[in-house]
């Protein structure tokens, strides 16, 4: 029993040590992004320069990889962790390939190619985690937990969203072993709250939704037919940026797989220069009703083939924001499609918010994160319902229909890979 308490409270005091820590890093890597962004879209004179700017990304990007990262296989993201976990003491959380891949997703991210702030974060945190614990000499279950609450504080001080940065890190990192976890987990969300409101005022998309939801019987329907939808559309997401994989993975030389796709990403962004612009800023403008449908066609079009280009290709960056402005998108044109019917659901124009949990939650196979996500970004507990729903639906059909979530692939050829070098 005593040792038990023991054990509890260090790691509750690891956990607000880690906290403390990686809030600073993490917001610090989110300011210089969104700082350079602004600081990159004032000088936007000509139109050429969408596709200029991903030029100068695969250039970059090839002399990070050529240089530095040609027999390095660790990457940066949500992958990276559950494989740090698996294996615990690989080579994915050491601090100068952590830099590199960073430097490599800063890269990404300024320069208009179509990634994530969120799996970079994620890494960023988890590094931190892993490498704390491994300097104070703990032992693999530590390390866990460290990772894990590293992973979480640098989601919350980015994003504030502190219940599902918890929820997400248990149900997705620790694949759902709940109970001896929570505590620390929460705890390092709720300091990383407090530390990111102390010196930053951004909040993850802020829309406050207070209406009251009074669901008619042909709205239980349409979120019904919706759920299906969103299923569908995730197993879309997976399979473009697999295919894309694929494709890239034929060529020759990574310099020309770098140009080929920065030159199609470009053009689409000129072509479209909302695809240029940061998710977070597009993600709010379509759940605000800003666009009509015609450009949510595009918007949606737009995000699903750049994103897919720019991770196949083997681009640094994450994809959790990507899926995020896409089931913004696909839900506000649902929601379009519905004005005329006699319902109560689409007037109100929730399935933006709902489309976002529910992507999240049936690619990433994470529903409790999911329903979270959509609360915390509405806050307003009429969508648990709605929310229930939809992202029941769309996991049921990603999970018993495709079988894989979004890291499979991109999982099981890491874990090889790690295996082989570990001999």
């Amino acid at each position: 029993m005593k040792l038990r308490v023991k054990q509890f409270f260090h790691s509750i005091i690891y956990s607000i040590l880690i906290a403390l820590l990686v809030s600073f890093f993490a917001i610090f890597f989110n300011l210089s992004v969104r700082k350079t962004i602004d600081l990159i879209n004032q000088h936007l004179i000509f139109s050429f320069s969408y596709i200029l700017l991903p030029i100068v990304a695969s250039f970059i990007t090839w002399g990070l990889y050529s240089y530095y990262l040609d027999h390095d296989y660790s990457g940066l993201g949500i992958v990276q962790v559950l494989v740090e976990l698996k294996f615990i003491k690989t080579f994915l959380m050491k601090p100068l390939s952590i830099l590199i891949n960073l430097f490599g997703a800063f890269i990404s991210l300024v320069f208009g190619m179509s990634v994530g702030r969120f799996g970079p974060v994620v890494h960023l945190g988890a590094s931190i985690g892993s490498n704390v614990a491994h300097y104070f000499k703990l032992d693999d279950e530590d390390i866990r937990l460290l990772v894990g609450c590293g992973a979480a504080a640098a989601i919350t001080s980015v994003f504030k969203i502190p219940f599902f940065a918890t929820v997400f890190v248990l149900e997705v990192l620790y694949k759902k072993h709940f109970y001896e976890l929570l505590t620390p987990v929460l705890l390092s969300s709720v300091i990383a709250l407090i530390i990111s409101n102390i010196f930053t005022n951004n909040t993850f998309l802020n829309l406050p939704y207070n209406q009251f939801l009074n669901l008619y019987i042909i709205d239980y329907l349409f979120l019904l037919i919706f759920g299906v939808i969103m299923g569908l559309v995730s197993i879309l997401v997976i399979e473009l940026i697999s295919k894309s994989t694929t494709l890239f993975s034929n060529m020759k030389t990574s310099m020309f797989r770098y140009l080929i796709a920065a030159l199609i990403v470009g053009f689409i962004s000129f072509l479209l220069p909302l695809n240029f612009e940061i998710h977070e800023n597009t993600t709010y403008r379509v759940l605000s009703g800003e666009f009509d449908s015609q450009i949510l066609m595009l918007i949606l079009l737009a995000k699903s083939f750049t994103t897919a280009i720019t991770l196949g290709s083997g681009y640094i960056g994450g994809n959790f924001y990507p899926a995020v402005t896409i089931g913004a998108t696909v839900g506000m044109i649902y929601n379009k499609l519905l004005i005329g019917f006699n319902s109560n659901i689409n007037s109100q124009g929730i399935f933006g918010l709902v489309g976002v949990g529910a992507i999240i939650a049936s690619s990433f196979n994470a529903p409790i994160s999911g329903i979270i996500l959509i609360l915390e970004i509405s806050k307003s507990y009429e969508l648990i319902l709605p929310s229930i729903l939809v992202v029941s639906i769309a996991v049921s059909i990603v999970y018993f229909i495709y079988r894989k979530d979004i890291f499979t692939k991109q999982y099981k050829n890491l874990v090889n890979y790690c295996k082989k070098a570990r001999g």
